[in-house]
């Protein structure tokens, strides 16, 4: 098959790459129809690190990806829920189906859990084909949805819900999206739908800004005077529910300065090891702080009915279109950041 594959910093190549087989009885083999790049995949192209696997030092090669959609071609004796023929999504990552933690619908906590797409343990995506473990678990049938909105749903909308709700968000009160790349800019599209009275949405690119704006939130760039504009503009409370949606380091460290006295702040951005938060600003402004990866199938629930019902649109997020053969340009484009660059779809030939 073709497919997209890591072979060191900013070294993504479209190339042959081994068809995969079932790796066991709970697997499925999907016939990739699109996918796209997420924000995290940036980690492995800049060489940086994603836990404690460091991107820079060279290893083996992997197809990268985790967003993707298409059509299951095979199944194992032990997938019951999908059959030949079925137009699915799969989660951006899953366990083995098999341990208590799978058993019970926790994939994220099965001591084998991981992402398609960050290393050569779960191949990705972003390919003509793939293996999906845990299949029932893992897949969900794209009825009822468009492609784009199935596409959300592997990762980029469950990880905004998740990320966004762990800041409880309350009807009538105050709201921070701090980075809008498609994340943030779902999240400040959920906080609205989920009462916010004030939303405040911060990235340094005035496209995201713009976007963030028609949705109704109340935008700033970061810089030194960003904190005591939220302050004057929260009459001088600070933000109640902090969403940090970049994993940047500036803005991790422009969280906890805006939170309000008791607050919540919730971190999904994958950092770096050497990012820290300051805990005198924890413990003196009494602030709840959770950070967490996103169980996937465990959003659906309630993501798909807001989607169904049109309280969520997420509008205008695939800025681009590319051919799977296209795919290091994609990449290159997605790492510039350009104005009017917000996630890039990608069609598998």
């Amino acid at each position: 098959m073709k497919a997209l594959v890591f072979n060191g910093p900013r070294d993504i190549r479209y190339e042959d790459y081994a068809d995969p087989e079932l790796r066991s009885a709970n697997s499925a083999i999907v016939q990739v129809k699109s996918c796209s790049i997420c924000g995290s995949d940036l980690h492995m192209y800049h060489g940086a690190h994603i836990g404690n696997t460091d991107y820079g030092a060279g290893g083996t090669k992997f197809c990268t990806g985790h967003e993707f959609i298409g059509e299951v071609v095979e199944t194992g004796p032990d997938v019951h829920g999908f059959k030949v023929g079925d137009q699915v999504l799969a989660a951006g990552g899953t366990g083995c189906g098999q341990c208590p933690a799978c058993l019970t619908g926790n994939a994220n906590r099965c001591p084998a859990a991981t992402a398609f797409g960050i290393g050569p343990s779960l191949e990705g995506g972003q390919a003509e084909l793939v293996n999906i473990p845990n299949a029932d678990a893992t897949l969900f049938s794209t009825e009822g949805l468009t492609d784009d909105q199935a596409i959300l749903l592997t990762d980029a909308m469950a990880t905004a819900y998740f990320g966004l709700t762990r800041a409880e968000p309350k009807p009538g009160g105050s709201v921070a999206v701090v980075g809008l790349g498609p994340i943030g800019l779902i999240g400040v599209e959920l906080a609205l739908a989920l009462g916010a009275a004030q939303v405040f949405a911060i990235d340094p690119v005035k496209s995201r800004r713009d976007m963030a704006e028609k949705l109704g939130a109340t935008t700033f760039a970061p810089g030194p005077d960003l904190v005591p504009k939220i302050r004057e503009a929260t009459g001088g409370r600070g933000v109640q529910s902090v969403f940090e949606a970049s994993g940047a380091s500036g803005a991790i460290a422009s969280v906890l300065p805006m939170v309000a006295q008791g607050g919540n702040a919730s971190f999904i951005g994958i950092p770096e090891p050497d990012d820290t938060l300051p805990m005198p600003l924890i413990m003196f402004k009494n602030v709840t702080v959770r950070g967490g990866i996103c169980d996937v199938p465990n959003m659906w629930r309630n993501l798909v009915p807001m989607i169904q019902s049109g309280r969520i649109k997420a509008p205008n997020l695939f800025s681009h279109d590319f051919k799977l053969s296209e795919g290091a340009e994609a990449y290159k484009l997605f790492d510039s950041r350009d104005e009017g660059v917000i996630k890039i779809r990608i069609a598998v030939d």
